[in-house]
């Protein structure tokens, strides 16, 4: 498996180094801006000032997000809010899973549950239906709708609607969690809340591409 990643200040390289050293499966490892061809690939990266995603990764994703199979991020846990926010803005942006956000050059454990995540899971499923989940920060619920999603890796756009209340409007959404499956304009299934049933639902369709 590749890992693609940026570093700044070495912490980043570092932190790669010692995942590809410590892991069993013999991991690969390639910085930006260089960029091999690949199939698949997790994509490690650095914060820049204010949280904002570095314009080369940025860049690299523009080009290459559906290759990538999960985001992890360096951060300064001095910085609050902004510790690592690369990540999530990547997640929210491109709909990729977060594996890990760690300190600096990372801790053994830290390195070891970066390792177990790319051993253990599958590859997302490859799906022209497009899925929304409208969800905040502070939603526990939406949590809990992440983590079913991505357990089965469904892939999804997370959008907060305070951020973005256009599409909270177009959507018609006036609560979180809404997840909303579309096949090209048309929307073909909803979740208000968390409900089990319907992420089997979502699962299905993805897998068939039947609709209901």
């Amino acid at each position: 498996m590749l890992i693609i990643f940026a570093s700044r200040t070495g912490n980043v390289r570092r932190f790669v180094n010692k995942a590809a050293e410590l892991s069993v499966l013999g991991l690969r490892t390639c910085e930006l801006p260089e960029i091999p061809s690949f199939q698949r690939a997790h994509l490690v990266t650095y914060t820049d000032p204010m949280g904002a995603i570095p314009p080369m990764v940025k860049s690299f994703l523009e080009q290459h997000h559906r290759k990538i199979l999960s985001v992890s991020g360096s951060g300064n846990r001095n910085w609050g809010r902004d510790f690592a926010a690369a990540v999530d803005k990547i997640h929210q942006q491109y709909g990729i899973p977060i594996n890990l956000k760690f300190e600096l050059s990372g801790t053994h454990n830290e390195i070891q549950t970066f390792i177990d995540y790319i051993n253990n899971k599958s590859e997302p499923i490859e799906t022209n239906l497009r899925i929304l989940k409208f969800q905040t920060d502070s939603c526990a619920t939406c949590a809990t709708v992440a983590g079913a999603l991505d357990n089965y890796g469904i892939p999804y756009r997370d959008i907060n609607p305070f951020d973005h209340p256009d599409l909270a409007a177009q959507y018609r959404v006036r609560s979180v969690p809404t997840v909303i499956v579309i096949e090209g304009e048309r929307e073909i299934l909803r979740m208000v809340g968390y409900k089990p049933e319907i992420i089997e639902q979502i699962r299905g369709l993805i897998k068939t591409g039947i609709q209901p």
